[in-house]
């Protein structure tokens, strides 16, 4: 770790800009008109102590006396930003960690102005996005919070409110590799900008901004402008305005602008601050009309797949289905990367994500299909879809299990024709029935996880994973019920538990 001393500064008069945005902001700051302003002499730049910071040495210690000021442009009060703020003078703007949970924005409301006294902090960086914070955190080059306990001695209140005139860009001008940023670029990163004609990409109109926390900590979306440019919009998981519909028009946004770092690229995109920073409500690009997703039923969904060939799929439109979650993710039976979902037309189809979505058993879920295909998979009709595309409207409904036997279930499942099954992905319960074919419901080799169902009409395949309790739990004597959602595996009919709650 290097210790730079900084040379002897001229002093820096820094002017704030004061002309107010053409964006409304209202972020409901606290009411502090305070005129006060503590007059500290400031003897540095936000450019010049960002530049103390050497990618091939890591984290430095400030020990010299230096003072910056600026204005706070960024705070915590949307749940954007986590224990950090955004301070920006006329050189350039940075990001300060503090140690305060929540509640930032009471203290460093946006338009706040205030000093840093950056003697015994470090200028570090998390993904390539410089900071202003405690102690490095070894081997990264991330840093630690200010203590929430020493913020007062490090930062001094100023005047409030002020407000900073976001800079006018265009994607083009402010989109970089890992080879070509600019110096520029590279003094604009941490401040506020504003682009027009902007909007987002027409697969994600109508999305939620961010996914569930518990799925991702933040979510990339996609901007485009007019003239070519693209850039990413991160936001973040735990932001209030997460589960917020994406528009569909073109205008206007004010954002960070930001990077993030890898081994291999550096990608710049921009951190929305709040919804009130975007304004897009004129037409799109070139006039191109997004409609909203029309819903249908999964009854429609289904028969929209004509052919029996398991390599035909089906590309969606701008469509979207509801229903009630009937596969269950706790001491679940069913892989957590595939959802079973059920609506009112008693039709039920497998969602697979390719990655854990989050929701369950009982969840009452939308599903956007824009850009989604419909295709058949080891025999079995399904959607291929992203974990972004589902919202959970409500919890804890339920389904009731459609009473079949086992007869009818095979003949049902065993038709060529896939939109005309109509037990295939729904809960049904089979009656007087007996499992067997081992001691316990699964074992550790392939041959442990099929059991055999028999009811008075007939026999069918249970399928069990072979994880824990499954592997341990003795299969029932005598005769059960058992409810399953009804599957197909290439040509084997078969029924899967949920969780041992469904033999009874």
């Amino acid at each position: 770790m290097k210790k730079i001393i900084f040379s002897s500064l001229a002093l820096i008069a820094l002017s704030m800009l004061l002309i107010t945005s053409c964006v409304k902001k209202d972020f409901d700051a606290p009411p502090d008109n305070s005129t006060y302003d503590p007059g500290l002499t400031v003897n540095a730049t936000i450019w010049q102590i960002k530049q103390m910071y050497d990618v091939n040495v890591g984290p430095v210690m400030i020990d010299q006396d230096l003072i910056i000021s600026g204005i706070v442009v960024a705070d915590d009060r949307s749940g954007s930003f986590y224990k950090q703020i955004i301070v920006q003078d006329s050189s350039s703007g940075i990001t300060v960690l503090i140690g305060k949970s929540s509640g930032l924005y009471s203290d460093y409301p946006i338009g706040r102005k205030i000093y840093i006294k950056c003697k015994g902090l470090y200028v570090g960086a998390y993904g390539g996005f410089i900071q202003l914070g405690g102690m490095p955190i070894a081997p990264s080059t991330d840093l630690t919070d200010i203590p929430s306990s020493s913020m007062n001695k490090y930062i001094v209140k100023a005047s409030y409110p002020h407000t900073v005139v976001p800079m006018k860009v265009s994607l083009n001008q402010i989109y970089f590799t890992k080879a070509s940023q600019t110096a520029l670029q590279r003094k604009w990163l941490g401040t506020l900008i504003q682009v027009d004609s902007a909007e987002f990409v027409q697969d994600e109109v109508g999305m939620e901004y961010a996914s569930d926390p518990n799925l991702s900590s933040g979510t990339d979306r996609n901007l485009e402008d007019c003239f070519g440019g693209t850039i990413i919009l991160r936001n973040s998981g735990y932001s209030k305005f997460r589960q917020a519909k994406i528009p569909a028009g073109k205008g206007t946004i004010v954002a960070i602008y930001s990077t993030y770092e890898s081994s291999t690229k550096k990608t710049p995109q921009l951190i929305l601050r709040d919804t009130t920073d975007l304004a897009f409500t004129a037409p799109r690009c070139g006039g191109v009309v997004i409609l909203p997703a029309t819903s249908i039923t999964i009854d429609s969904l289904r028969k929209m797949y004509v052919g029996s060939t398991t390599t035909a799929g089906i590309k969606l439109g701008n469509l979207k289905i509801h229903g009630v979650v009937t596969s269950s993710v706790l001491d679940s039976n069913i892989s957590s990367t595939n959802l079973y979902i059920q609506d009112e037309s008693n039709k039920g189809i497998l969602i697979y994500f390719g990655a854990s979505h989050g929701m369950k058993l009982g969840d009452s879920v939308e599903v956007d299909l824009t850009g989604d295909s419909l295709i058949v998979y080891r025999e079995t009709l399904e959607i291929k879809a992203k974990t972004n595309q589902v919202t959970k409207i409500s919890s804890g409904k339920s389904v009731t299990p459609i009473v079949v036997t086992l007869a009818t279930l095979n003949a049902d499942l065993s038709q060529a024709t896939y939109n005309q099954r109509q037990y295939e992905g729904v809960l049904v319960k089979i009656l007087g029935a007996t499992i067997t074919g081992g001691s316990n419901y699964s074992g550790p080799i392939t041959a442990d996880r099929s059991k055999t169902v028999t009811d008075a009409t007939g026999t069918i395949t249970m399928y069990t994973l072979s994880k824990t309790p499954y592997i341990t739990t003795p299969l029932p004597a005598g005769s059960v019920n058992i409810t399953a959602i009804a599957t197909k595996y290439l040509s084997t009919n078969q029924i899967q538990i949920r969780n041992l709650n469904d033999v009874q």
